[in-house]
């Protein structure tokens, strides 16, 4: 079996099969449980500082309280995007666009919009952040056209107005900002797979269950029935042994009565469940031919052999006269050698073994055979779901696994019941 490509910086889960991403730091787990202090954060060592140099901009042009107002008005509306960045992505681009404006007119920079360029390709798009860019590099050059043209000519020419410096910062923000969104929306979509196969996985499983025991029951029903119908034939027989005015020929008579009673109320009750699973409507009947048992484990042997599997069986002991027992062990057999040929078809020997002691049935399938993938536990599978649906109905229990000198084995203990002798 070829292992996995380990990946560099990964970590493997507890099974040993999945290559998992490294976790977090403490550091990264702190900042995701608090986003209200990591905004707090971002506010106070990001817009701290900008406020800080555009009011000291202010102060070395003219010291105007009204501009100085102004200018923290501006700084703070570009400021205040920041916590919006998750939820409402376009006001934080809309803020970032008006920190553009107070960078063309003050010493404050252009960072919120950085950050809005940045924030628009994780939670929002890409496209929103190519298209936030455009807008901020037209508005940005806009905004210094009007003050070195307009409002103070002579103080600037072509090249503030068309400096390269706020594009490219621009650019180089999206395209993070893109790397991060599409690593964060890929993540997002590897977990809400997985979430979606876990559930497909338990469904699958429950349908395969509610299968096998709708299985089960048809055949337990068609188990009753034949010792149902051996004692109204016993009590039909008593019956006419005996004299007709004789009070137990009316019981005898009761008993029959009774009997086909229950047989049409049990029809009525299972007869849904006659191949309905296989496509069939409810009232498609159901095969009459007697219920398998161990006895037919030959035949069914020869039968695997037929299509080249090398199986060999072993039948140790008498298996007690229980038709819900038989039936299990010829099932469990069954499901074992039809795994076996369906993922071991390599395989050079195939070994069956049916052991009855005085207390318990042990069934053992195992083979050689080379598995192309690593195995899932058991109940994943619907022959390994009928296994132990059927084990565990008889008070059994189940092992399924590989073994160590290689192949697969399925083991089965059944109790024999005491109140059958």
């Amino acid at each position: 079996m070829t292992r996995p490509a380990v990946v560099p910086g990964a970590v493997r889960d507890g099974a040993g099969d999945v290559t998992l991403p490294v976790p977090p730091g403490p550091v990264r787990r702190l900042w995701a449980a608090h986003p209200r202090v990591a905004d707090a954060l971002l506010i106070l060592f990001w817009g701290g500082p900008e406020v800080a140099f555009a009011i000291a901009g202010v102060w070395r042009a003219d010291g105007s309280l009204t501009n100085t107002v102004i200018v923290l008005v501006l700084v703070g509306v570009a400021v205040s995007g920041i916590p919006f960045r998750r939820t409402r992505p376009q006001v934080t681009v809309v803020a970032g666009l008006v920190s553009v404006v107070a960078s063309a007119w003050t010493e404050a920079g252009y960072s919120p919009m950085l950050f809005a360029a940045f924030a628009a390709c994780v939670w929002w798009s890409r496209a929103a952040g190519w298209w936030s860019i455009a807008v901020a590099s037209v508005l940005g050059a806009a905004a210094t056209a009007v003050r070195v043209w307009v409002v103070a000519p002579g103080s600037g020419g072509l090249g503030e107005v068309f400096a390269p410096a706020l594009p490219a910062f621009l650019v180089i923000a999206v395209l993070v900002g893109t790397t991060t969104g599409d690593r964060r929306r890929y993540t997002e979509a590897l977990i809400d797979r997985a979430h979606q196969l876990a559930r497909e996985r338990d469904q699958q499983a429950q349908l395969a269950a509610a299968a096998e025991r709708a299985r089960i029951a048809r055949e337990m029903h068609d188990i009753v029935s034949h010792s149902v119908t051996v004692m109204v034939r016993l009590a039909e027989g008593a019956a006419a042994a005996l004299p007709p005015s004789a009070p137990s020929a009316d019981a005898m008579h009761g008993v029959a009565e009774v009997g086909r009673s229950a047989m049409t109320d049990m029809r009525r009750m299972l007869g849904v469940l006659n191949e309905a699973d296989a496509g069939a409507g409810p009232t498609t009947e159901a095969p009459r031919a007697p219920q398998p048992a161990v006895r037919d484990l030959p035949q069914l042997v020869d039968g695997f052999r037929a299509l080249g599997t090398p199986v060999t069986l072993e039948l140790v002991g008498a298996p007690p006269d229980d038709d819900a027992l038989q039936l299990a062990v010829y099932r469990i057999v069954q499901e074992s050698l039809t795994n076996a040929v369906r993922y071991a078809p390599d395989a050079r020997t195939v070994v069956a073994v049916v052991t009855a002691t005085t207390d318990r049935v042990v069934v053992e399938v195992g083979d050689d055979g080379r598995r192309p993938a690593p195995t899932a536990p058991i109940g994943a599978g619907r022959g390994l779901v009928g296994i132990r649906e059927r084990v565990h109905a008889l008070g059994g229990v189940v092992d399924a696994g590989p073994r160590p000198v290689g192949g697969w084995l399925v083991r089965a203990s059944i109790p024999i019941r005491t109140e059958t002798a």
